[in-house]
């Protein structure tokens, strides 16, 4: 008989979280898993991608509307009108496992959730000690009692764990399990586009215009590395409610010859391919998928040391740079002005790329689903 699992989750937007749980939902095997997926937000440009067997049900259709801003706008009527919500549209269902595949808002909705269930598991895919952006979703209290009541907890790295040991103390079982990578699929997809370089060294950023990911920093090194006469171009993918002000920062700082915005890519694979080097600037991560993305495209990383990159690039292909702007200048100029340098990360990110063992990882999954 097959093992009923629910898996709650925010929206399908082009986030990390997002595009691993496509990739896990793809991947599993769902003659052996019945799957039903939750989601708060049925939106999102990777709902496309869900296998039809996986059964969806969408919470509100409209996230950005009046009324929704309305009823979200208070913690607990919101979460007492989700939770009716959601019990109204699953009905009388009962599962094996139900599980919240993110920290924040589908936690605190798998919170309400838990008697559906006779096991209830989680994800946490972020440095829950440097970066608590979800407050207005989960309040810290509610998440404690959330996090001592699960059986299991899955963590996208093992710097995620410590951070979460900080901060919580849990009876769950804890256990590292890294994002699943579809390297073939990530290769197929690089070979949509071709020849999209102008001979300029350079410099791509694939991530959302959100405080996390901290875009100024990457400006801010930008306009060190013109000063000192370097001849690159930095390509942002991405969008997000800071897009305008980096911008604006960019004109601000004359660097328009430099910066280019390329918008969200639902694939930025051909990109990320064509350049020189992937450079992450982030204040905060979990596991960040970028870099195992551009990794798996033989793309040399420098990166802020964020939760999990270490990790990622301990087998090479990449730098770990201070949180310093003056720091990622200095390690991008290096690359910029010292080719052989560049070559030889850019053959150990190769080499790096096959830590990423899918069959390996969907095994973890599905012994921690059951």
């Amino acid at each position: 008989m097959k093992r009923k699992v629910l898996i709650i989750h925010d929206s399908m937007e082009g986030g990390g979280a997002e595009r691993v749980l496509v990739t896990l939902l793809s991947n599993i095997d769902l003659n052996r898993f019945d799957i039903t997926l939750l989601l708060i937000n049925n939106v999102g440009v990777f709902l496309p991608r869900i296998p039809a067997k996986v059964k969806v049900i969408g919470m509100y259709d409209r996230p950005k509307s009046l009324y929704y801003r309305l009823i979200t706008h208070f913690y607990g009527p919101r979460n007492f009108l989700r939770e009716q919500r959601a019990r109204k549209l699953l009905g009388n269902n009962r599962f094996d496992v139900t599980v919240s595949f993110m920290e924040g808002a589908p936690a605190c909705l798998h919170q309400q959730l838990s008697d559906l269930a006779s096991e209830n598991i989680t994800w946490v895919h972020n440095d829950l000690h440097r970066g608590r952006w979800y407050d207005f979703w989960f309040h810290k209290t509610d998440e404690t009692r959330f996090y001592r009541s699960v059986g299991k907890i899955a963590f996208v790295s093992g710097d995620a764990l410590k951070s979460f040991q900080k901060i919580f103390d849990t009876p769950a079982a804890l256990r590292v399990i890294y994002n699943p990578v579809d390297s073939s699929h990530i290769r197929r997809q690089a070979t949509a586009e071709k020849n999209l370089s102008d001979g300029r060294f350079t410099i791509v950023n694939v991530g959302r215009f959100v405080p996390q990911k901290n875009h100024h920093r990457l400006i801010e090194a930008a306009e060190i590395l013109r000063n000192k006469g370097c001849d690159f171009v930095i390509k942002l993918l991405g969008s997000g409610p800071l897009e305008d002000r980096i911008k604006e920062e960019v004109k601000k700082r004359g660097l328009e010859n430099y910066v280019e915005f390329l918008g969200f890519r639902a694939n930025p694979f051909p990109v990320v391919a064509d350049a020189s080097v992937f450079c992450m600037t982030s204040d905060y991560e979990g596991y960040p998928m970028v870099i195992t993305e551009a990794l798996t495209l033989g793309v040399p990383v420098v990166a802020t040391p964020v939760t999990g990159v270490k990790e990622m690039l301990a087998h090479g292909g990449g730098i770990l740079t201070s949180f310093e702007a003056y720091d990622i200048a200095d390690t991008l100029e290096g690359l910029i002005r010292n080719p052989e340098q560049l070559s030889a990360l850019k053959a150990d990110a190769a080499t790096s790329s096959g830590q990423f063992d899918m069959a390996a990882i969907m095994g973890q999954i599905t012994e921690f689903l059951g």
